[in-house]
């Protein structure tokens, strides 16, 4: 772990750790102010954001972290008997949702994709198709990068009290989250306003106001690290965690299968395909997954995944190939990100009997026919030719010969 201590003032220190790869803490603590800043780089592969499902709604913000592995931690929705605002985990929306005001909504989904979003016509969802975690607040401190200041509810945001809350950069790439103490003796908390002033130094530019006050929760590596009004933790029921996948990629997969047909004839189409688990994090779907390049050497031809593939399911890419000469042809294939980078190390080879193409036989000539009088004259019949009148004259000549020889006298 790194740290290191900026003295801003007098009695000011700012403290910076980065307890683990892609994520920052900042521990700013000055007159009346006592406050923990999460930057958390969702660019990461190894970054994985989880929101509560709805097994889990109130319980602790350190009980949420141990059942989801988060190695960060804060409480989120404002609740009663139910969730102010959408709020989802693991793409299940929770019940018994109550419209009170808390459509600022927030969502992540398993590639980091995230969204902000108002869901003041969608309360119960459903959810973005990229989005999985959401969590909900009122009102806007930031909107595309525009301070909100008029707030009408919840008026405590003119007071300063205890607070939480979250936020996107304008990349998506970054989250922040916010974690101020109160409520305490030289320790008032944050307003709305020096909310936003926090929030903006980090660079901010959709931000929501969680729950706050006894609720204000931040727990990172199991313990919480600042210091509950209530001097103890609260059950709440949404929480907003951080997980950690040492070595995920973005783009990973193994071959799992190939074909081709044996032999195929020069010039005419033939399939070849390749199976591919997905072992990264991203799901491959049409240009934002892998292709498969197919080559002879001189030329190269390209095919995607016919379907969308999860994580840890096997796609099927298919290279429609037209051999050029005949003879043996060796093609090799290759799996490459959208990037253009080598997803699979492995050399994908295919040998394949190329066919040269069949010559079409010379048209042949009719073969004629013959046919033969009682007399064994021949005459040979062509189509087109007359034949019905010459077959009839032939026959009288015939049957005059026959009745001659009856009648000549013996010796």
């Amino acid at each position: 772990m790194a740290m290191t201590v900026i003295p801003s003032a007098a009695s000011a220190v700012d403290r910076w750790t980065s307890p683990h790869p892609g994520i920052r803490h900042l521990h700013r603590v000055r007159p009346g102010v006592d406050l923990h800043v999460v930057l958390v780089d969702l660019a990461s592969p190894e970054i994985s954001v989880v929101a509560t499902r709805p097994d889990d709604r109130f319980i602790t913000t350190s009980e949420f972290a141990r059942r989801y592995e988060a190695v960060v931690a804060v409480n989120a929705n404002f609740w009663g008997q139910g969730s102010c605002g959408l709020a989802a985990g693991a793409g299940e929306v929770l019940p018994r949702i109550y419209e009170d005001g808390c459509t600022a909504t927030l969502g992540v989904g398993p590639g980091n994709d995230a969204v902000a979003l108002d869901t003041s016509a969608t309360p119960h969802g459903p959810l973005p198709s990229m989005i999985t975690e959401a969590w909900s607040g009122k009102p806007w401190l930031m909107r595309s990068g525009q301070a909100t200041r008029n707030w009408i509810r919840p008026q405590h945001l003119y007071r300063p009290n205890p607070r939480t809350a979250a936020a996107f950069t304008s990349d998506h790439r970054t989250m922040i989250l916010l974690s101020a103490d109160g409520r305490r003796p030289g320790v008032p908390g944050l307003t709305g306003f020096q909310m936003v002033d926090v929030l903006r130094e980090f660079g901010a530019y959709d931000a929501v106001n969680l729950d706050g006050g006894g609720s204000t929760t931040l727990v990172m590596n199991s313990h919480v690290v600042n210091r509950p009004s209530d001097h103890q933790e609260r059950a709440v029921i949404t929480h907003l965690g951080i997980r950690l996948r040492p070595g995920a990629v973005w783009y990973a997969g193994v071959v799992v299968g190939r074909g081709a047909p044996e032999a195929v004839t020069q010039g005419q189409l033939a399939t070849l395909w390749v199976e591919a688990r997905n072992t990264g994090r991203r799901a491959w779907v049409g240009t934002q997954g892998p292709m498969v390049e197919l080559s002879d050497g001189g030329h190269t031809w390209t095919g995607r995944s016919t379907t969308a593939v999860p994580p840890g399911e096997v796609g099927r890419f298919e290279i429609a190939w037209a051999p050029r000469n005949f003879g043996n042809a060796s093609l090799r294939a290759r799996l490459v990100t959208p990037e253009g980078g080598l997803l699979v190390e492995e050399p994908i080879n295919f040998e394949i009997a190329v066919r040269a193409p069949i010559a079409p036989s010379p048209r042949a000539e009719p073969t004629p026919q013959v046919m033969t009088a009682s007399m064994g004259f021949g005459c040979s019949a062509r189509p087109g030719a007359p034949t019905g009148v010459a077959w009839g004259v032939l026959g009288m000549f015939g049957a005059l010969v026959a009745a001659l020889r009856r009648r000549r006298p013996t010796a």
